[in-house]
């Protein structure tokens, strides 16, 4: 078929077919069937008919041109498509409402606001360097929480954090990873205990010693496959929830605690002794996370990312004996 041509004998131009994009109340219908793994619960939660929400999630869909959920007479669940999309379509819609509440907010009182999330032992790393950046910006409102290592990278990942403070075990796709310092194991014993004026112990020098370890988290995972490596008895190391009870344990001269030494900086250390734990010597890698710079729309969160991460090197908080 021959175009006809423009009057001024030019071709006329091809009209490219416009992207449809997907809708808030797809999106939302996505994210609430996959959190009920039920169209009733998530139609119900969402205060629509089912049949409106079925037809939602069918227009998506066809839209993206896959499948997101297995359906059957007693179960609903994602397609490998619908796992895979989960995570960033969580993104999309809290960066929605995180975009729409700035922009409430900055049109109230001129204010920005910037969710940091950090794992528990570097909150003493990082809350002195917020108090100092909110000193040079008072117009931005810092929301701190803390959370393990694997919900971190979770909530940066779906948009309910806009920056992490934690260890860089399997980065979200779309998250980059600035180093701001190093953390290392160490034992913690009594001051009475016959290794405590030791400069280093070695891991050998514990292998007939009662231990106690946090229990969860990586570097849990990372004394585990260690002692396992040695030979050690792991059924005679206490697996703890709180860092409070490890210490009383210590202190009473029942443990011998291996901890970071990131655990250690705020913690009274009257009758303890920290001792650095060599052969193997076991270092995390502390890291400031957020979007890619070319994924993070947000001016408030660049400023932020970028300061604090030079603030926190500068400051160099993992000080060794």
């Amino acid at each position: 078929m021959t175009k006809r041509p423009a009057p001024d004998g030019h071709a006329a131009p091809v009209r490219q077919p416009t992207l449809r994009q997907p809708t808030l109340r797809q999106l939302r219908g996505f994210k609430e069937v996959a959190r009920h793994a039920s169209f009733s619960r998530a139609a119900e939660a969402l205060a629509l008919s089912q049949p409106a929400l079925s037809a939602a999630i069918r227009e998506l869909e066809t839209l993206m041109g896959v499948a997101l959920f297995e359906r059957s007479t007693h179960h609903v669940r994602l397609t490998p498509a619908g796992q895979a999309a989960r995570a960033q379509i969580e993104w999309l819609l809290n960066s929605y409402t995180q975009g729409a509440e700035d922009l409430q907010r900055l049109l109230d009182t001129q204010a920005a606001t910037v969710r940091i999330g950090c794992i528990p032992s570097t909150m003493h790393l990082l809350a002195p360097v917020v108090a100092q950046w909110r000193l040079r910006h008072p117009e931005i409102v810092l929301i701190l929480s803390d959370h393990l290592n694997d919900e971190l990278m979770a909530a940066l990942g779906n948009g309910e954090l806009d920056i992490g403070l934690g260890l860089d075990f399997g980065l979200t796709p779309g998250v980059a990873a600035a180093f701001v310092a190093e953390d290392d194991l160490v034992a913690v014993l009594a001051d009475t205990h016959r290794l405590a004026r030791r400069q280093a112990v070695t891991w050998q020098d514990l292998k007939a010693e009662p231990l106690a370890v946090l229990s969860r988290g990586s570097t849990y995972e990372m004394i585990v496959a260690t002692l396992r490596q040695l030979g050690s008895d792991l059924a005679a190391t206490d697996t703890l929830n709180y860092t409070d009870t490890l210490y009383s344990l210590v202190r009473a001269g029942l443990r011998v605690g291996l901890i970071s030494r990131l655990y250690t900086q705020g913690q009274r250390q009257d009758g303890l002794a920290i001792v650095p734990l060599q052969r193997p010597q076991l270092t995390r890698r502390i890291c400031l996370m957020a979007r890619a710079p070319e994924q993070q729309a947000r001016a408030a969160v660049r400023l932020c990312h970028a300061e604090l991460a030079q603030l926190l090197r500068e400051r160099a908080a993992i000080r060794r004996p």
